[in-house]
């Protein structure tokens, strides 16, 4: 009950600042004939600025118990207001006392003061510090330009400008919306109310990321859609730093993504990952898309300015129906994530519909090797984690025809370290983690730095 009345300190607040700018308007007005009617009214007006500037004090105490603001920040705001309110009491009090006459556009100034203070007191807590002064600056983002890549550290030069334009408004160190900080690495790691933010290695499970990518008329898409929002670049951004570990101290060149950024520069324009179709597709149903969302499936899109959906399934109860309705968005599904799902060989004849894949993630469940002969009908696949299923290596040979496959994760599978050798010539230009070993690279393999990235697969 408290924070709700609180919630009312946007209404209230911007009562007492029109009211009273109101009535120093008519306190500077000239002393002429033609505006005495308009000072007989200061007195009323005080009267209401003031009460409601009363109440405004009242809702913001308790909208500042919330804990979403800096308690230094919200004491120096709320001790300005209260003092403008009493100010605003006294000067309706001496208004009409005639030994203050000669003094009331004095106190009509005075008045100004204070309104502007508090104003802006109260704009730092809502839009982050600096906000007034940033109009004045260039709102366009960061200039990869005027960065050294050579020599910048990843999080300093490039992932936390990027934070700070966008994130601090809310996330900073006057405020922290749902007690959420993202101002240093301490605060980003913690999370807020809801849990973690950020996953070192895991784009798809960073709510840093998702939230960003969500619709811009989602209630939790964030930035919320009334401020400025980051650009597709500023996104690639923070999820190649997230890809590759989300280091703090790294430089790029040791995160080993000096290549994607540079090509980010060169371009002028993010680069479209490779297991992004290229080509436009209409948007997925949305009815389906609801039924999906209520039994577990969490959908969020693949780019901020993309159709094409990831879909995570791991929180999905209802898995057969669940499975049965990801074939009606066949279209726009390109990236699957089942983690620890009991996925069967029965599950995969359906999932397999799904032919525009180019991630697949079914760690941890029940497939067989005769299951991944129908996975081989995936024609598209760049991505694929078979962690912690019963498969053997002979199981892998139908995939060889996936000539796209760039990643295969088998850890806790029934291969033998002795077999890597020979799977390897059926992925020649394929990184094969199998968890506690590593596989060199043949000549002819890929030296793309895509590595850390994939790891963060639907």
């Amino acid at each position: 009950m408290v924070e709700l009345i609180g919630h009312f300190h946007p209404l209230f607040v911007h009562l007492p600042i029109g009211i009273l700018l109101l009535a120093i308007l008519f306190e500077l007005l000239p002393s002429k004939k033609r505006y005495r009617s308009l000072k007989r009214s200061i007195l009323t007006i005080l009267v209401i600025g003031s009460v409601s500037a009363v109440m405004s004090c009242i809702t913001g105490y308790l909208l500042s118990q919330s804990g979403d603001y800096e308690s230094e920040a919200v004491g120096w705001h709320q001790w300005i207001a209260i003092i403008l309110t009493i100010y605003a009491v006294g000067y309706a009090w001496m208004r009409d006392r005639k030994e203050y006459k000669s003094y009331r556009k004095t106190f009509a100034f005075v008045l100004l003061i204070l309104l502007m203070i508090t104003g802006h007191l109260g704009g730092s807590l809502t839009h982050g510090e600096g906000y007034l002064s940033a109009g004045f600056g260039s709102t366009s983002g960061l200039d990869l330009t005027k960065v050294n890549l050579e020599q910048a550290i990843f999080y300093e030069d490039l992932a936390k400008p990027v934070m700070e334009q966008r994130c601090y408004g809310c996330h900073g160190s006057s405020r922290q919306k749902g007690k959420l900080r993202l101002d240093a690495p301490e605060h980003i790691l913690k999370g807020g109310k809801d849990g973690k933010v950020l996953i070192a290695g895991r784009t798809d499970e960073s709510e840093m990321i998702n939230r960003m990518l969500l619709p811009l008329d989602d209630e939790d898409h964030m930035p919320p859609k009334e401020k400025p929002q980051p650009s597709a670049q500023e996104i690639e951004i923070l999820k190649i730093w997230i890809a590759s570990g989300a280091d703090f101290k790294k430089s790029l060149k040791d995160a080993g993504q000096l290549s994607a950024i540079g090509k980010i520069i060169s371009s002028g324009n993010i680069v479209t990952p490779s297991d992004v179709p290229a080509d436009e597709i209409t948007a997925a149903d949305q009815n389906t898309l609801n039924e999906l969302t209520k039994l577990g499936v969490v959908l969020i899109p693949v780019a901020s300015n993309s159709n094409y959906l990831s879909a995570n399934m791991i929180n999905v109860t209802a898995l057969d129906s669940a499975v049965g309705l990801l074939t009606k968005i066949k279209e726009q599904l390109i990236w699957l994530k089942t983690s620890s799902q009991p996925i069967t060989d029965n599950h995969l004849s359906k999932l397999v519909q799904l032919e525009k894949l180019t991630r697949l993630t079914i760690d941890h469940a029940q497939i067989t090797d005769a299951g991944l002969s129908l996975i081989a009908s995936l024609t598209q696949l760049q991505y694929l984690n078979l962690n912690g299923n019963h498969i053997t290596a002979a199981g892998l040979a139908p995939l060889k025809a996936l000539a796209d496959l760039k990643s295969i994760y088998l850890y806790q599978t029934q291969i033998r370290k002795e077999e890597l050798a020979s799977i390897k010539t059926y992925f020649p230009n394929s990184v094969i983690e199998s968890g506690d070993y590593s596989v060199p690279l043949l000549p002819s393999d890929t030296t793309e730095a895509r590595a850390p990235i994939v790891k963060n697969a639907a």
